[in-house]
């Protein structure tokens, strides 16, 4: 007797792993039925439905199911900031990195913008500022979800960003250390995440966006700078996730002519830029492109880990519009500092 309830066991056992819920119920009886005594048979039948596995769960209808996401959109740069995978966090109105967030305690200018100026008359500084070639930068920048649904079975988030720029005349005593220059950047941004392979080129279209973008320094005349753009964007990332591309176009907003303090800021600004991400062990590097063919601008970042999430950080500029106010203005500049959130 005791050989045939071992044999109903292990013949109950690979019937489990093989048969659906059912049958796993229907065998798991039957080898219970055939424990001697009644404590033994009850013990038998609790472990039995306690233990029951579920059925799977069926996907909400029209909504399409989850998979996993492939190494690249786990680990992709623009994956990560942007939550484009299925695993990302979807949680509402909670803080995420949106550009960089760094303060740089020196930069240095060889042609600080001295007398700002503007083809608005009411935009002409009379007088020349006095500006030490030195002074502090830093950035903060931030988003959150708003938004999430799917449309006709495409994911759709909108997302609220807002970015901080401000330049610190913390040198200057003589004149009480004065913020020269802040810009403020709020702006909304609805987003599609993708996943399309572009062939031989090692890059996967991973998302594509359309919004409005707000941008002034909040100051008052002569000194007020301020536009409104329609942006759209389109985000590349590498099969291996290092290396990004993100590619932004904008259509201004036109204003009247006696309420415009910048009509010519896209003769300088232009209306696109291209930003290029990569990342080498503790190494990111980004490189920012911008404006026309005779006013062109570039950007370069480097980063480097330190401990967490600190991390050494160097910008190098030259060209127009390095802050708002110098829009119309060239310059070349260096800054060294640290960054607490970067591209990467």
């Amino acid at each position: 007797m005791g050989y045939r309830k071992r044999s109903l066991g292990v013949g109950a056992g690979l019937s489990l792993c093989l048969l659906g819920p059912a049958a796993w119920a229907a065998e798991g009886a039957a080898a219970c039925a055939a424990e001697a005594g009644d404590q033994a048979r009850l013990a038998c039948y609790d472990r039995l439905f306690r233990a029951a596995p579920a059925a799977p769960v069926a996907p909400q209808a029209g909504r399409p199911a989850t998979l996993q996401p492939d190494r690249a959109a786990a680990d992709g740069m623009l994956t990560e900031r942007w939550g484009l995978g299925e695993e990302a966090d979807r949680r509402l109105f909670r803080i995420h990195a949106h550009r960089p967030t760094y303060i740089l305690p020196v930069r240095w200018s060889n042609a600080p913008n001295h007398q700002p100026t503007s083809p608005n008359p009411d935009n002409q500084v009379a007088s020349p500022d006095s500006l030490k070639a030195a002074e502090a930068k830093y950035q903060i920048s931030f988003k959150t979800l708003a938004y999430s649904d799917h449309w006709f079975g495409q994911r759709a988030d909108l997302w609220l960003g807002y970015t901080q720029q401000s330049s610190w005349q913390v040198y200057d005593r003589k004149n009480s250390a004065p913020f020269r220059e802040t810009d403020y950047e709020p702006e909304a941004m609805l987003v599609l995440p993708l996943d399309t392979s572009l062939g031989r080129t090692g890059l996967r279209l991973r998302m594509a966006g359309l919004g409005v973008n707000h941008q002034s320094n909040g100051r008052a005349n002569p000194y007020s700078r301020s536009w409104n753009r329609i942006m759209g964007q389109v985000g590349l990332e590498s099969d291996e996730g290092d290396f990004a591309v993100l590619l932004r176009g904008w259509q201004r907003m036109n204003e009247s002519a006696d309420k415009d303090d910048n009509p010519d800021i896209t003769h300088y600004l232009g209306h696109a830029d291209v930003q290029f991400l990569w990342r080498a062990g503790r190494n990111g590097f980004g490189v920012n492109l911008r404006g026309t063919p005779s006013h062109a601008a570039a950007k370069v970042d480097w980063s480097y880990q330190l401990h967490g999430g600190l991390r050494a950080y160097v910008q190098l500029f030259s060209g127009y519009g390095e802050s708002l106010i110098d829009y119309n203005h060239r310059q070349t500049t260096l800054g060294f500092g640290i960054s607490l959130v970067d591209w990467f």
